[in-house]
């Protein structure tokens, strides 16, 4: 039996963040109900990589239930609160003070069942003056602070995944799990204001701590660590190779390995604030022996010297490595391979819902 069997989640959900929160819950073993407009959710028309399907829109949806609702109109509005009213879970991210405005606020959530748990997505909360502001990933990226600390010290970018949306998104998994907890104990529901902005300025804590604290505004260092060193990109005979140092005695293995050991009590490169300040002549000094050999030869000192070390893989790459777990999805009635989820052991595959495909039986069972 699946850890949530038996849940019911109705989900006013759209894009990446509420999705991929609902997806996580339905792989958990919710019967997960998404309300979708007549165009859609509008992730459904991103691409059609996907059988001829948004790549995001089945990474996000697989094992749903759609309804098409059209809740300016009064029967599907009364159809929505008869779902809500029977929710376990009620999760919404349309904007801002539009789920008061149809009579799904917090307290009236409440008033149709106290035992709903009701979480709410949004860009900066659903109060205070940038309530009502657009937040798409990106944007949030740039206002929370995130380009600034990926790049170059000159160039600011963007991190190459919707990791607001997502972070966000399991964010607000973990928080509706622990309310079903406490739930369990008071029997009560309770509503749950998750916002990307929040998320992601406490995932960027130690970079705000640093100039809090210590004056140092921390900025992008292309591949390498801005806090720590050596941890980075470095050159060798055939490409670039990364290594990861961590600690001191990694440290000290580290020159030794470089046949440098008088290194580790250089007065430059001591301690990890200095070989952080001293990063240009550090990488000269470690290159000077790594440029000497390949990738594959480098491969086999490193880990004799017990440092750690990766490849910069492309996404090819990433399909053919052996670490990789996928699952089956079904798209328009054709198998295709997602990643799998650790905690996610289902063997049956999960079905992407047409629009509206669930729409006559939902009615009928809520009606």
């Amino acid at each position: 039996m699946s850890a949530l069997e038996g849940t019911l989640v109705v989900s006013l959900e759209q894009a990446v963040a509420a999705p991929y929160c609902a997806r996580l819950l339905a792989e958990a073993g919710a019967r997960v109900i998404k309300i979708e407009r007549d165009e859609g959710d509008f992730a459904r028309h991103y691409d059609t990589v996907v059988n001829g399907e948004s790549a995001f829109f089945v990474w996000l949806n697989a094992g749903k239930e759609s309804i098409v609702l059209d809740v300016k109109h009064a029967d599907d509005l009364a159809l929505l609160k008869r779902m809500v009213a029977r929710a376990d879970i009620f999760i919404q991210n349309i904007r801002p003070g539009a789920v008061d405005r149809l009579g799904l606020g917090w307290e009236d959530v409440q008033k149709l069942n106290p035992r709903t748990i009701m979480c709410s997505i949004s860009g900066y909360g659903l109060n205070g003056e940038l309530a009502e502001l657009k937040a798409y990933d990106f944007l949030v990226q740039a206002e929370s602070g995130l380009v600034s600390l990926t790049g170059t010290p000159t160039e600011p970018a963007r991190v190459g995944l919707s990791v607001c949306d997502i972070s966000t998104g399991a964010t607000a998994y973990g928080e509706i799990l622990r309310a079903l907890i406490e739930r369990g104990r008071t029997g009560r529901g309770q509503h749950l204001d998750v916002a990307l902005f929040d998320v992601m300025t406490e995932w960027a804590s130690v970079p705000l701590a640093y100039y809090e604290y210590g004056g140092k505004r921390l900025t992008g260092t292309g591949l390498d660590h801005t806090q720590i060193a050596p941890y980075g990109a470095h050159h060798t005979r055939d490409g670039l190779i990364i290594i990861a140092v961590q600690n001191h005695r990694e440290w000290i293995n580290l020159c030794k390995v470089i046949g440098r050991p008088e290194l580790a009590d250089d007065e430059r490169f001591r301690t990890n604030p200095l070989r952080v300040a001293n990063r240009v002549a550090l990488t000269a000094e470690i290159e000077a022996f790594f440029r000497q050999y390949t990738r594959v030869e480098l491969a086999k000192l490193l880990e004799a010297g017990d440092i750690a070390y990766g490849r910069i893989n492309y996404v090819d790459d990433v399909l053919k490595h052996p670490a990789l777990k996928t699952k089956q999805v079904v798209s328009q009635g054709r198998v295709a391979n997602f990643v799998r989820r650790v905690c996610d052991e289902s063997e049956t595959p999960r079905i992407v819902p047409g629009l509206g495909e669930h729409s006559a039986a939902i009615r009928a069972e809520f009606g």
